[in-house]
């Protein structure tokens, strides 16, 4: 509760209202809490593991690849006029960063396959095109987002896993990271600005699709049994050293005292 000091000083500089203090970006990191929890939960497991199998790793990026490569040919297009700004931030695109680490694990002429999760994708973003290019701005915001944060902490994790640094191209910008991620946000609360109430909530919507979709996708790449067993036994290990070290620690303790 306000104290009467509180309340008085408030009264002096009234606030605006709700719409105008909340940045649409925050409503949009507010209504995905949740999804994103989860998805970053699962990206993290997935992609920990691609560090002891290369397997695992590159399979995650044929499969974001394709979402990125969608992105990137539709803010390009004459059409899509209110996706262009998103376009224009010097170094934001994907494309070609991912064509080098998928070459590097897997050659010039990397599987070209569509799984089920990616065609899945691609159809839902073909669709809020063809109904609206503007519904595709969550899909983009998001995906740019997350790589510019999440994406580089995995980068230093694979580099740090591989020596070489190789295969970590999709995930590094050669431009100021903090400053690209504001041109972001602004580009996106400059266009919410110009939308009415109905096509945000649309927005907040589909920003919730963009977490489910990106979970269907990471769920879908397999780890080898193999590998699983081995986290088993590490995980058993340390369980085990962990008793031990209770056990010692509580005899050495009785010893004391």
């Amino acid at each position: 509760m306000l104290t009467e000091v509180e309340n008085n000083e408030n009264n002096k500089n009234p606030p605006s209202s709700a719409a105008e203090e909340i940045k649409f970006t925050e409503r949009m990191r507010k209504a995905t809490r949740k999804e994103h929890r989860i998805s970053d939960a699962l990206i993290n497991a997935k992609m920990t593991i691609g560090m002891t199998d290369s397997k695992v790793w590159v399979e995650g990026l044929r499969r974001f690849y394709v979402v990125y490569q969608y992105l990137e040919i539709a803010m390009k297009k004459e059409e899509n006029f209110n996706l262009h700004k998103f376009g224009q931030i010097n170094g934001l695109f994907r494309t070609q960063p991912f064509e080098s680490s998928l070459r590097h694990y897997l050659g010039e002429k990397w599987p070209s396959g569509i799984t089920k999760a990616m065609a899945e994708y691609s159809n839902y973003l073909l669709s809020l095109e063809n109904e609206n290019h503007v519904l595709l701005s969550p899909f983009i915001y998001h995906m740019y987002m997350g790589i510019l944060s999440g994406g580089q902490i995995l980068m230093a994790k694979q580099r740090m896993a591989f020596s070489d640094g190789k295969g970590s191209e999709a995930f590094y910008f050669d431009i100021n990271v903090r400053e690209a991620k504001n041109q972001l946000r602004n580009e996106m609360n400059a266009l919410a600005e110009k939308l009415d109430d109905e096509t945000k909530l649309r927005l907040l919507k589909e920003s919730k699709m963009v977490y489910l979709l990106n979970n269907k996708l990471v769920k879908e790449v397999k780890v080898p049994t193999e590998i699983l067993l081995i986290k088993l036994i590490f995980v058993i290990g340390i369980f085990i050293l962990v008793i031990l070290l209770w056990k010692v620690s509580k005899k050495f303790l009785m010893v004391l005292f």
